[in-house]
């Protein structure tokens, strides 16, 4: 099987992110809350997604309170419903003149399962069509003569699959506790990150992935069988605090620029991801079949 890796850019600026315009999705808990109050501090333009109000409003209270001077704006989006990205989206190109930063993270882990209102496996439709469709939406923003860049969280449980179930993408006739249908979401995500970051090797834009660790965090916590909370107890000692989850998105959003793109990163350093999340005629077949799924081609 082919692989390709990425390797660097031709750029090498001094990275500052004050005013530049930073993006976050399902910014409201866990790792994104936490990359998102500590970016804050170095007064960005902040956009993020969210889908509870609530926890929006408190959000946007905690980084007026640390960092006064940062604008923040908060447009509401559902990662299960390809209309709701597209209305976001929307919102968002009408914020901002550029993207400088664009965080995906918005994800779920499913226990049983249930489609969306477009007639998919729920945790791939949020945790890879929701990146795929949201950044291409978004992609334009990025482009120019500056700098930019995009983080996409993945998860070393991309290692649960040795491949895409291409035969059943939607994982219904085998979905058993939904490890491994989660597993291939972030597998997808690598694959995507890839893919994406050759398509735009000729643009001054690095696409990266990065594994946030076992992180004491409200995701999965819809899920309702009866081990859920128990296991969720148990393992909460070995959890690691969401701030320390989110070390890599902060570090790649606010280093110094080194032109590093295509790669995966766990504790802010390059790490091995498996040799399938590498190969480029399963990426495009992945991209390809992504357009289908949400009809709509992209010409980058």
């Amino acid at each position: 099987m082919p692989t390709y890796t990425v390797k660097y850019s031709n750029f090498n600026l001094m990275w500052d992110l004050k005013n530049k315009t930073v993006v976050i999705s399902g910014a409201t808990n866990g790792i994104g809350k936490a990359a998102a109050i500590e970016l804050s501090k170095e007064y960005p333009k902040l956009i993020f997604t969210y889908r509870n109000e609530s926890l929006a409003k408190g959000l946007l209270g905690e980084i007026k309170d640390l960092s006064p001077d940062t604008q923040v704006h908060s447009v509401y989006c559902d990662f299960s419903n390809q209309d709701s990205i597209k209305k976001c989206t929307e919102e968002i190109n009408s914020l901002c003149e550029s993207i400088d930063v664009l965080v995906n993270n918005a994800g779920v882990v499913n226990t049983s399962y249930h489609e969306t209102s477009d007639g998919i496996e729920n945790t791939f439709a949020v945790n890879h069509l929701g990146y795929f469709l949201f950044t291409n939406l978004l992609l334009h923003k990025l482009k120019g003569e500056n700098e930019t860049r995009i983080i996409n969280v993945s998860s070393a449980a991309h290692s649960f699959v040795k491949e895409m179930q291409w035969e059943d993408i939607n994982f219904k006739n085998n979905f058993k506790q939904g490890l491994r249908c989660y597993g291939q979401s972030k597998l997808a995500n690598l694959l995507f990150t890839r893919y994406l970051a050759i398509k735009l090797s000729t643009e001054n834009i690095t696409v990266n992935a990065i594994h946030p660790g076992g992180v004491n965090t409200s995701l999965g916590s819809q899920n309702k069988v009866w081990y859920s909370k128990p296991l969720r107890l148990i393992l909460r000692p070995f959890f690691r605090s969401p701030l320390k989850g989110a070390e890599s998105i902060i570090y790649l959003a606010s280093k110094q620029d080194d032109g590093v793109t295509g790669e995966y990163f766990v504790d802010s350093k390059i790490h091995k991801s498996s040799s399938y999340s590498k190969n480029l005629e399963e990426a495009h077949k992945l991209w390809s079949l992504s357009e289908e799924m949400v009809g709509q081609t992209f010409d980058l």
